[in-house]
């Protein structure tokens, strides 16, 4: 068996505790519209319930993506996987928690944000600032560590964490780009971002989950050991 691609505890595979936990949510959700449906608006309101348990599965995989750059820098390995992966559930989480818009007091729309910076006002301008200097600088770094990330890449899709974590991303992806199509899809009387948050909450569980169950010694095949300080 591939790393990774071990049994939970109780003998459970990784895939039959993901399928698990899959029922449980949607269940729990499921139960929520059945027995009161007026609490299933709140459940799955902006800065809900749902929402929040995103933030803290998000920043959980942060956390835990971190802690593994922490042990391949140890292990004088490339860390550049982890690295990115710690930024992108951060950022996902900040995203979730709608920081911008309790930065700026109001809602952030790519043509209302234009027309600010062009008006020149400075919280706007800032804030415009830091994300394109975060975008060219996650930019140069995967480009300077192409190599790594593809060799990593391949590896994770051999084991099961790391089809996990495909998946969970995968679900984002279209969630994000079917956003309006899915809130037009919910039947009357249900809260219009059912399936969104319903969507979203099950890819931070298989995030976060594929990262609980990723094995803990440093060195996943697909990374490349950095040569020691001072050698050629």
């Amino acid at each position: 068996m591939l790393p990774g691609n071990r049994r939970a505890g109780g003998g459970m595979s990784d895939y039959a505790l993901a399928a698990a936990l899959t029922v449980v949510a949607m269940a729990g959700v499921a139960a929520v519209v059945i027995v009161d449906l007026g609490l299933a608006g709140p459940l799955m309101s902006e800065d809900g319930p749902v929402e929040w348990l995103q933030v803290v599965l998000f920043a959980g995989a942060a956390l835990i993506a971190a802690r593994f750059a922490t042990l391949e820098w140890a292990a004088r390995r490339s860390a550049a996987a982890d690295v990115l992966l710690a930024g992108g559930f951060a950022f996902l989480a900040i995203g979730e928690m709608e920081l911008p818009r309790l930065i700026l007091g109001k809602s952030v729309r790519i043509a209302r944000l234009a027309r600010d910076v062009a008006a020149g006002l400075p919280r706007e301008s800032m804030l415009v600032l830091v994300v394109a200097g975060l975008a060219v600088t996650v930019g140069v770094y995967t480009l300077r560590h192409r190599a790594d990330l593809v060799a990593w890449g391949r590896a994770a899709l051999r084991t099961s964490w790391g089809r996990l974590l495909l998946l969970g991303a995968s679900i984002l992806v279209l969630t994000a780009v079917f956003e309006r199509s899915l809130n037009r899809m919910v039947g009357a009387g249900l809260p219009r971002p059912l399936l969104e948050e319903s969507f979203e909450l099950l890819a931070a569980l298989y995030c976060f989950l594929a990262l609980v169950l990723r094995p803990r010694e440093p060195g996943t095949p697909g990374r490349r050991a950095r040569p020691p300080r001072g050698s050629a």
